[in-house]
Order: C-alpha cells, then structure tokens, then sequence
C-alpha cells in the first residue's frame, strides 16, 4: 500500500511530462501554449447580444419563453452565453467535440458557471432559478461510445463544481436519431421526437424541481424542446435551458 500510494503520484507526474512535451496543451483559436482556450481569446469571444424565445425565436428578456408561447410542458426559457457565429467560438466547439478534448468543454463550463454567478445580466434570474438541478442533454451510446464523452455532461460537471448544483442524469435517449445540423426546423422536430425517455429510477430525482437542461449549441431549439417535454411530463416544475452558443 505505501508502495502504491507513493508511486501513483509519481508515475502520474511522469505522464503528464510526456504528454505534455509531445503533445504539449495550446489554444484552440490562437494556437498559444498553456491552455486550450487561452486567457486573450477567452475575453474576445462574442456574447450573445439578444436572448430568444424558445418557441418563436423573437427576442424575450432572459431568454424567458413568451406568454403566448408557452405550454404545458414547454421549456420555460431558453439562454444561450455566446454567438457561434464566432468564428473563434465555433472553433472551439468544433475541435473540443471530434478532437475529442472534453478538458475545452471544463474551460467552458466554468465560464459559464462565472456568468450565472456573477454577470449582471444573469443575476436577475436567481429569482426564477432557485435550487435548480443540471441535466445533460443525453448522447446515445454509439455516439458516446465513439466520442468518449459527453459534451453536455462535461459542461454540466464544470458549472457544478463552481456552484456546488447536483447533476442528475435524468433523460436518456431511447432511439438514434440524425444529426441535427443538415436538416430544417420541421424535420429536426420529427428526428427527435419520442428520443428521449426519463427512467423510473430516476423520476423522483426530478420531481417538483427545477431542470437546468444543459447543451453546447441551439439553432432552432428542437432538441432541447423535446427534451423539456419529458422532463416537465415526469414531474419537473420548470425546465431552464443553458447553451454555450446559439446558432
């Protein structure tokens, strides 16, 4: 045992000095040495200027789902931090998914839990938001298994660790379905319904609470409306939905 506990440490050291001479950390957009997103581009990235509703995709304070639009068990809001228009932005995102680098999507994370908690614009939601829970978008397991990771969980994973929320693997998804950027609004509403389910186990983890439901990109918002829909119909109080970027 004191063999183990005193090479461990040691032979971790040593894969990280390997690792990271030949294949040293740089980021993502510039290319500099360190990090992959570094502390210059991080600042540069373009915040989204106008939150949407959901539904409509007219703009509406906080993200907040118009009177007129919401439903029984439509999402209640939609918020989405940055524009992928960004070409830096979309970069990230891009090369954090099929780089297979889910440490990008920690480093986006936790500037996403830095501007619920402290941007103002942000702030007056606490209100709205209170004692919520964070629920990935689930992958399903082909993807997954190919990826290795889930980009939603990783986000999830890094804003609870700055903000102490629990993570609740609430949805799963049932069925494969196509992805989603070739196809048009009505198409991507028929590709995902009915592919997500909420297991019994977990029904009473959810219930009466507040789901933040967590993604990487919206464009229309047809996955996380489906998603919202299960949610609301297994119990959830209300469904908050958190992007990095929107489309």
């Amino acid at each position: 045992m004191l063999y183990s506990n005193f090479f461990r440490p040691l032979f971790a050291d040593i894969k990280a000095f390997v690792l990271d001479t030949l294949f040293p950390i740089s980021c993502l957009c510039c290319e500099q040495e360190g990090s992959f997103i570094c502390l210059d581009c991080k600042v540069r990235l373009k915040p989204l200027e106008h939150q949407r509703c959901i539904m409509c995709q007219k703009p509406s304070p906080f993200g907040l789902t118009h009177l007129s639009c919401q439903t029984p068990y439509g999402a209640d809001a939609l918020i989405s931090f940055y524009d992928y228009h960004d070409a830096n932005l979309a970069k990230i995102l891009i090369k954090g998914k099929y780089s297979f680098l889910p440490e990008a999507y920690q480093i986006l994370g936790g500037m996403l839990a830095n501007k619920l908690t402290s941007d103002s614009q942000f702030l007056n939601l606490k209100s709205y938001i209170l004692n919520p829970i964070l629920v990935p978008t689930p992958l399903n397991k082909w993807r997954l298994r190919w990826r290795g990771f889930n980009q939603s969980k990783i986000l999830c994973e890094a804003i609870a660790k700055e903000t102490n929320l629990p993570v609740i693997d609430a949805l799963i998804r049932k069925k494969h379905t196509k992805t989603q950027k070739d196809l048009k609004r009505e198409a991507r509403l028929k590709n995902v319904r009915d592919a997500f389910e909420v297991p019994e186990n977990h029904k009473s983890s959810i219930l009466n609470h507040i789901c933040l439901l967590v993604d990487d990109v919206t464009t229309t918002g047809a996955t996380l409306q489906e998603a919202a829909k299960i949610l609301k119909r297994a119990g959830a109080a209300k469904v908050i939905c958190l992007t990095v970027a929107r489309d």
